[in-house]
């Protein structure tokens, strides 16, 4: 086993370990009986959120893929990678997005990975509004968050111009290598020219930043939902702050399976600000963690039924082993 893939199991046990530990604090039958005892009407409008949520992230997939990857079938990609990332250990769930791309009609692995980390750039952007929309919700001052945002927007434009940089330097070295360099080299040169096609579209460009602020707003409107269902009357401004603390945690590098554990932890921290207690919102985490992943279930198995259906010739079982060879070249690199 190689360092890094060493290093990968260690930080998954500490994940573990802390997931463990804070569903311990939150005690399980806690953690069940708010689940149990949601109520119907709430559960279903959570389901619509989450719905929405879905068709909201394949929207914004389609417009920064083009014309090549119709709404429908980003969305049905979408709803599978959701659900994966959801049950898969590792951070697998995450990277299943590039093999379910290719079933969908859009080869090549380079780019599933940048427009992987194109729609994380972008959700953290919208997240930082959200930041300044939760700050003036319960009542502090958003200017630290303006600020923040004022300084962490630029470092992304940096961060671009860095790339696009690395990506010349990389492009002369490659240009005249065989193989995998060289196929690699027409990838990146490909997604270089999408993404550049897409700032110069204010269409996909405006679009897709308009889809990135409405993800977090449906995410925040399905955890009220659940919440309001297990009889917490939290203000909304509050929830909004526990969301942007979940966001914060899950993007913590020691997940075990799915993001359980972290997930919850900045959860928890984020409401302690405005007076929750740690075992409440944790309980309340947790239960609302789990409804997420299971009203993730049907859309996802509606979306793999549907690659399955535009694949001609291709079984379930094939599509499958395909995610699963990815998967597990991700995990030994």
């Amino acid at each position: 086993m190689s360092p890094k893939a060493r290093a990968s199991w260690w930080l998954a046990a500490v994940g573990a370990a802390l997931a463990v530990g804070l569903l311990l604090l939150a005690e399980p039958a806690r953690v069940l009986e708010l689940a149990a005892r949601t109520r119907l009407p709430h559960l279903l409008a959570a389901f619509v959120g989450t719905l929405a949520l879905v068709v909201i992230r394949g929207a914004r997939l389609s417009l920064l893929a083009g014309r090549r990857l119709p709404p429908l079938r980003a969305t049905a990609v979408v709803a599978v990678a959701q659900l994966a990332s959801g049950v898969l250990p590792l951070r697998l769930g995450e990277l299943a997005l590039v093999p379910l791309l290719q079933a969908a009609g859009l080869p090549g692995a380079i780019r599933g990975l940048s427009l992987l980390v194109l729609g994380r750039v972008l959700d953290l952007a919208a997240l930082l509004v959200w930041v300044v929309v939760a700050a003036a919700m319960i009542g502090g001052s958003p200017t630290v968050a303006i600020v923040g945002l004022a300084i962490l927007l630029p470092s992304f434009w940096l961060g671009s111009v860095i790339g696009l940089r690395w990506l010349r330097r990389v492009a002369r070295a490659w240009r005249q290598r065989p193989g995998w360099r060289r196929r690699s080299l027409l990838q990146l040169l490909r997604v270089r020219r999408e993404l550049a096609l897409a700032a110069r579209s204010p269409l996909r460009a405006w679009g897709s930043v308009a889809l990135s602020l409405l993800v977090w707003g449906a995410i925040w409107a399905v955890t009220l939902a659940l919440l309001r269902g297990m009889g917490l009357p939290w203000p909304p401004g509050s929830v909004l702050l526990g969301v942007v603390g979940a966001a914060l945690g899950s993007s913590l590098p020691v997940n075990s399976v799915g993001n359980f554990g972290t997930q919850e932890a900045g959860w928890a921290a984020a409401l302690a600000g405005v007076g929750v207690p740690a075992q409440q919102a944790l309980a309340a985490g947790f239960a609302c963690h789990l409804w997420v992943l299971v009203l993730l279930v049907p859309l996802g198995l509606a979306g793999a039924a549907y690659l399955i259906a535009v694949q001609p010739g291709r079984s379930a079982s094939a599509l499958l082993a395909s995610v699963r060879s990815f998967l597990r070249s991700g995990r030994e690199a």
